[in-house]
């Protein structure tokens, strides 16, 4: 398995986690809105991530195999992943109640998030390694 689907891997893995312990609190904690609002965000978040990284080793696939005939990629999946954001936006402004805002849009976040600091971590960990 490559670095980059390693890397998805983890990315997801991670998020599921946090995703876990975000259900963990919404059981326990009497701040359900919040919870609830940070794993809708967590879970469109984990979505547009997912999809991204499928559209990205498409277009990687696309560029690498030089096929005659085949039907050229001219998009990332950028309005599918605007879609996913507005429609936990639009879930969460029609039953304000049961999610917080602010938590949706911290959830939405996350998973790039997790990425990234994931990306460092290991680019770090793999430099000391051809150090040492």
């Amino acid at each position: 398995m490559n670095a980059y689907k390693m890397g998805i891997q983890r990315m997801v893995i991670w998020t599921a986690s946090a995703l876990v312990g975000a259900i963990a609190g919404w059981i326990f904690s009497s701040y359900r809105a919040w919870f609830a609002g940070f794993i809708l965000g967590c879970f469109f978040g984990l979505i547009s991530a997912v999809y991204t990284a499928w559209r990205i080793n498409q277009f990687g696939e696309m560029l690498t195999s030089k096929v005659d005939g085949q039907k050229k990629q001219r998009s990332l999946g950028t309005s599918t992943r605007f879609g996913l954001a507005v429609l936990a936006t639009v879930i969460t402004i029609k039953f304000p109640q049961h999610f917080h805002t602010p938590a949706m849009a911290i959830g939405l976040v996350t998973p790039m998030g997790i990425a990234f600091i994931d990306m460092f971590y290991h680019n770090l960990s793999e430099k000391d390694e051809t150090r040492g």
